[in-house]
């Protein structure tokens, strides 16, 4: 039979071998690095990666492996590592003892209790995985190499981001393999994927498919050279280069078979060939769905020892299984799939109960627990499963296995007696790691159930403290105002009478935050509030909620004006939250200073401080709660106003491991630098994905924000205004809308209606021009009433945020124009030394300039076009740079590095500016002649050398010169 799999020679991967061998020559150097081989399954990536490690470990070089399993079948967090780990020789468990914290990745080693710091547990633990490496490659070179991060769970993404990103002079090399065929485009991989290329460590592989010569050398070699060399390029075309696809083939046609129709049968048809015990032998192991034991084996197909070993042996010799680690796997995780996919029901219903039996993770056994219909064996082993997963810190796992015990309770006869649990415990459990990692749909979910259930109970405490989770749950979903503002009601009511505690401190930090979700707020009452919750939480020793409130009492120091007190109280909070292991605090604290950096002129420490929010909250184990989601978003739209657009597309790309709706508000800003710099395909492909991936109204309205402006640019203002429109509307629905957003937008949708209502004046379409003004005033009433008049606490430093006051300018400035008025005061303010954002300024300048043109001030205009343009080059904005440079040319202008168009002659007779005249006011060519008393072939010639004179193409262009340059003057009311 034909030679299958590592028993041939390396076939056509000589210059990837070679690359690798290069990393770790490097890395030995003591230059640590990462290299990540992405391809198809099936191409020949565990081959390649197994030539490279036995090279690795001739070469004495320590070499660790690992490899990632499906999350939907077992979810064991940090597989790969614990693999790894347990490798370890008797000496290197010896320094690996130095750090207890790494019991919990040791086989054999009872990791210690929960810890109610998860967050600084997972710290921990990778910082112990990265010492421990770190130590042995002091001794040696290490390779640590892992397979199938495709199918990484959470936490293993998370320690691999951190490990990586931690290579500075160790001689360690890490290689990690996954599925580009798996990748798509929400999978979880692809954003850590992102982060990971951009580090200078880490070099990307893409494994592609052999050429025909190379898949018909390597058929050629599995055959031994037994097959025709038609047969062999049959093949090998058939194959279309994938190395497996190319062994299967071979093998099929090696034992006289013919190739099978479908890649399933082809695979089957293999095992077909098995005897009958072998082939019991591999059901038993696709159930296993990893590396399983002889002992395993042995239980779960009931076989004698004797018959076990020849079936065993019957198997690898036909490379269905290969031995490793003390035991067997499948040659390609594709075959165990197809084999998995053939069992019938009751045969895997009783295989996976027979596994259930020896397995020790209770991760496993609820997989197959579930699997064998075992519904009480399943809950419980969700439930340690989840108190386990929580012990590493891996939140995602925790809340995974959370709800598959909730989806079991009901279904199990007295679950509370069974796992020691109420319902209420597990659904509020449910909510705490949705909050925490930032699925703030399923937080919200679960933290209505809570409600609901405690609701049942005659507890006043802890029907308080479930309402405190909703509203919680709801600020992050931006559009609850009045439900969360009714839900804080509800819970103080259910506590305003008892003494003091803990629930009811944190009711009262929480009601004196109520600026966060509403505008109508009274800054006496909510600084009273804050102040009962500081009392009651320091006279029951609540130090998390005392320290909270402390952060909301430094938001109104920054109200009242002492920014530089608030900053300190800010600060204070934030390290006395980070010494209690209140992270969620202390990321709201140093969020909010931020803000008030930014707000306050001081740009540089703004970002930098958005920049270690968010390195801080991947530390304490919170990428994605709510202030981890809003430092990322922050961060984009704080380059992208600082002109460093490269900067905010890097930015926007920091979403490894991020859920749906952090990932689409961190991705969504990006479309604003998209549409300034016009690459509009970009961003019409962008905004399709995250509008079709969330309903979220705070990424919708930033998305409609990028639209927007895009569809000015492409000459769309009617599209443009219905983008506002749409925003709008979602503004109108959250709780408390963004002063910055709704300016810009209004100032945008302005631009838009200026343009159709100077069309229509160029048309002497009079009625259009109005309705268009009128338009625009409602949209002015429609947004002013989203934020009342009120200056109260926040609406009053919202006012004075710099990018508020640059887009106010811009709104009076166009609503003047709309009007058909060129207010100068008005366009100075908007294009003054107070606009500290580059773009918008030279945005303005360039609309400014041909209301100058057009009112015959050159000079001036002139100056703010250059302005204008070496802003837009310098920046990249292509659409403003053309916008600018097109009217310079039509007005005579010059630019920096370009020279002015030669001038057209513009010496117009008298009866040619008539006419002229008249077509600007929207006449054909007949109706001029009748009011001038001449042909309409007279007209047309008179209106033909105009355009010859001034250099214009057509009937509009001509009138907009001639209306530039003053010749026909204004053509406003």
């Amino acid at each position: 039979m034909p030679r299958i799999g590592s028993g041939i020679a390396l076939v056509g991967r000589q210059d990837e071998l070679a690359r690798l061998r290069a990393a770790l020559a490097t890395a030995a150097a003591g230059q640590a690095g990462a290299v990540l081989i992405g391809g198809d399954a099936g191409v020949g990536k565990t081959r390649l990666l197994t030539e490279f490690v036995a090279a690795a470990r001739s070469g004495g070089t320590t070499v660790f492996t690992g490899r990632c399993l499906d999350v939907d079948e077992a979810g064991l967090p940090y597989l790969p590592f614990v693999e790894a780990l347990g490798q370890l020789t008797p000496a290197q468990r010896t320094v690996a003892a130095r750090r207890a914290v790494l019991s919990r990745l040791m086989p054999g080693v009872a990791p210690a209790e929960e810890s109610n710091e998860p967050a600084m547990e997972q710290l921990r633990l990778f910082d112990g995985v990265h010492g421990l490496f770190s130590d042995l490659a002091a001794e040696t070179p290490v390779l640590l190499a892992i397979e199938d991060l495709h199918w990484a769970d959470a936490s293993t993404r998370d320690l691999i981001l951190f490990l990586v990103s931690r290579l500075y002079t160790q001689r360690i090399l890490i290689v990690g393999t996954y599925r580009l065929d798996d990748l798509h485009r929400r999978h979880p991989l692809r954003p850590l994927l992102g982060e990971l290329s951009r580090l200078s460590t880490v070099e990307l592989m893409e494994l592609g498919p052999f050429d025909q010569a190379h898949a018909m050398k390597l058929v050629d070699a599995l055959s031994d050279g037994t097959l025709p060399s038609a047969t062999v390029q049959k093949i090998a075309k058939r194959s279309e280069g994938n190395a497996f696809f190319c062994e299967e083939l071979t093998a099929a046609y090696g034992d006289g078979a013919g190739v099978p129709a479908g890649l399933a049968d082809l695979l089957l048809a293999r095992i077909e060939r098995l005897s009958g015990d072998a082939r019991k032998v591999v059901r038993a192991a696709a159930v296993a769905s990893q590396r399983v034991t002889h002992e395993s084996l042995r239980t779960v197909s009931s076989l004698p020892d004797d018959v076990l070993e020849e079936a065993l042996r019957e198997t690898v010799q036909h490379n269905v299984l290969v031995a490793a680690d003390g035991g067997y796997t499948f040659r390609h995780a594709l075959l165990r799939e197809a084999v998995y996919d053939d069992l019938l029901p009751g045969e895997r219903v009783r295989l996976h109960a027979g596994y259930a039996q020896v397995v020790t993770s209770n991760a496993l056994l609820a997989y197959h627990s579930l699997r064998s219909h075992d519904l009480p064996g399943a809950l419980v082993a969700s439930v340690k499963a989840a108190d386990e997963a929580g012990k590493m810190g891996a939140l995602g796992e925790k809340l995974r296995h959370v709800e598959q015990a909730l989806e079991l309770w009901r279904a199990v006869p007295d679950p509370e007696r069974l796992t020691g649990r109420t319902e209420l415990g597990m659904v509020r459990a449910a909510a705490r790691a949705s909050i925490a990692s930032g699925e703030v749909e399923r937080a919200e979910e679960y933290s209505r159930a809570a409600v609901a259930l405690a609701d049942e109970l005659d507890d006043p405490e802890l029907r308080a403290e479930t309402r405190h989770q909703l509203a919680f749950a709801l600020i992050a979903l931006e559009d609850r105002g009045s439900e969360i503002q009714k839900t804080v009601d509800e819970a103080w009511d259910l506590v305003r009478d008892r003494p003091a505690g803990q629930t009811r401190a944190k009711v009262l930090a929480l009601a004196a935050r109520s600026w966060v979700w509403s505008w109508q707020i009274d800054l006496a009452e909510v600084k009273s509030l804050a102040e009962q919750a500081l009392r009651d939480a320091r006279e029951v020793g609540a130090t998390a909620v005392e320290v909270d409130a402390l952060v909301t009492r430094a938001v109104f120091a920054e109200w009242e004006g002492d920014v530089a007190e608030s900053i300190r109280m800010g600060a204070a909070a934030a390290e006395r939250a980070a010494s209690i292991g209140a992270y969620d605090v202390e990321l709201r604290a140093r969020k909010n200073n931020a803000v008030t950096l930014w707000i306050h002129g001081d740009k540089t420490n703004a970002l930098r401080m958005m920049d270690f929010i968010a390195e801080r909250s991947v530390e304490v184990g919170l990428p994605w709660n709510l202030s981890g989601i809003d430092a990322r978003l922050e961060r984009v739209v704080m380059r992208y106003a600082n002109g460093d657009w490269a900067g905010a597309l890097a930015a926007g790309q920091d979403t490894a491991g991020a859920p749906t709706v952090a990932r689409a508000r961190v991705l969504a800003p990006t479309l604003w630098v998209l549409a300034a710099s016009g690459d509009f395909a970009a961003l019409d492909e962008r905004a399709e994905s995250l509008t079709a991936q969330t309903e979220d109204v705070l990424t919708r309205e930033i998305v409609n924000l990028g639209q927007a402006e895009a569809a000015l640019w492409r000459g769309r203002p009617r599209q443009a205004v219905d983008h506002i429109d749409t925003l709008i509307s979602h503004m109108e629905t959250m709780s408390r809308g963004s002063v910055t957003d709704a300016m810009m937008a209004t100032s945008i949708s302005l631009w838009a209606l200026c343009d159709i209502a100077e069309d229509a004046r160029r048309r002497s379409d009079q009625a259009a021009a109005a309705a268009t003004v009128a338009e625009g005033e409602a949209l002015v009433e429609r947004v002013s009433a989203i934020m009342p008049i009120r200056a109260t606490g926040r609406r009053g430093i919202d006012e004075s945020h710099p990018e508020v006051i640059a887009f106010r300018a811009r709104v009076q400035a166009e609503l003047s124009r709309l009007r058909g008025h060129h207010d100068v005061r008005l366009w100075e303010e908007a294009t003054g030394p107070a606009i500290l954002v580059e773009y918008w300024r030279a945005v303005a300048r360039w609309r400014w300039a041909s209301l100058l043109l057009a009112d015959g001030s050159r000079d001036r205009a002139a100056e703010l076009l250059v302005a204008a343009y070496e802003v837009a080059d310098r920046l990249g904005a292509r659409p403003l740079r053309a916008a600018v440079t097109d009217l310079a040319r039509r007005s005579r202008i010059s630019l920096p590095g370009r020279q002015p168009a030669a001038e057209p002659i513009s010496d117009l007779t008298p009866r040619e500016l008539a006419v002229l005249k008249l077509v600007a006011s929207g006449l054909t060519n007949r109706q001029v002649g009748e009011r001038l008393y001449i042909s309409q072939k007279t007209a047309s010639v008179h209106l033909s050398r105009a355009m010859a004179k001034l250099g214009a193409a057509n009937r509009t262009e001509v009138v907009s010169i001639a209306h530039e340059r003053g010749l026909i003057g204004d053509l406003r009311p």
